[in-house]
């Protein structure tokens, strides 16, 4: 079913949701054997999720030049949110294709807050923060497991989330060398993409009472004001597991993390496990 572009091509971040996918994404898609499709996040294979680039084929996503590129690179974070996503992996095994796959871990905790906190902004969202579906998405072994099962784990590449913040140049050069990729190309700056933002309890009172309508009738130059005075009245403070919601998490993904190490040897210590 894929045409244009050949079955052995595709790299695809695979997630996880608020580990840097889309800071990873803007570092890559500027090399120049690399050709970014033309959403970052096109969801192709998921089934469950918000969809905004609908194509036929994979490949249409993507204006591939063989003879330039090697890879056809995006990132859609649904890929690695089984069970709400469960067939991900068998979806792009049938489709025909063969990637690389990219996936970026975090400790798993902070992995909780930041994607609860990211949400929260949603008034649709009414997931508590141990919610099984935020639990699952950090349990990474389960996440793994279901792409084992078609793929093998030498076109898997896992990645952490600290080495992303911390040594992003190395990360890239990884990547590079997991793909065969020129090593020459690193970006002019490594910005952090479509972070957390953290909301004051005033801006929560204005949600939930449905008053955010009213923002856009104010001047920017009273909205920049307004926002510093909210900020002085109102500290951000962004929602954190409690020691008792803390230890849940421990318990329910404790046995996976094991798996986690003892399989695809990744150090969960530094991570409480």
């Amino acid at each position: 079913m894929a045409d244009r572009i050949p079955k052995d091509a595709y790299a695809i971040i695979i997630g996880a949701m608020k580990c840097g996918t889309s800071s990873l994404y803007t570092y890559l898609e500027g090399h120049p054997e690399i050709c970014p499709a033309v959403g970052k996040e096109p969801e192709f294979f998921s089934e469950n999720q918000a969809i905004t680039l609908q194509v036929d084929n994979y490949s249409d996503l993507w204006s591939f030049n063989e003879s330039v590129h090697k890879y056809a690179l995006e990132a859609s974070t649904g890929y690695t949110k089984y069970p709400t996503e469960p067939n991900v992996a068998k979806n792009i095994y049938n489709y025909g294709i063969k990637p690389r796959f990219i996936y970026i871990i975090r400790n798993p905790f902070d992995r909780i807050t930041s994607h609860y906190n990211f949400r929260i902004w949603d008034e649709t969202w009414r997931l508590n923060i141990v919610d099984p579906h935020l639990i699952n998405i950090s349990n990474y072994f389960l996440q793994l497991e279901q792409y084992r099962k078609y793929f093998p784990l030498e076109d898997i590449l896992i990645l952490d989330f600290d080495d992303l913040r911390n040594n992003p140049r190395s990360l890239l050069q990884r990547i590079y060398q997991f793909l065969d990729l020129s090593p020459g190309y690193f970006p002019d700056d490594y910005k952090v993409e479509n972070p957390t933002p953290i909301i004051t309890k005033f801006e929560k009172n204005l949600r939930i009472l449905k008053l955010y309508f009213l923002v856009n009738c104010i001047p920017n130059s009273i909205k920049k004001f307004g926002k510093k005075l909210l900020v002085r009245t109102f500290p951000p403070k962004k929602r954190i597991l409690t020691d008792v919601e803390k230890e849940f998490v421990y318990n329910e993904l404790n046995q996976d993390m094991a798996h986690l190490h003892h399989i695809y040897g990744i150090d969960v210590s530094k991570w409480g496990f």
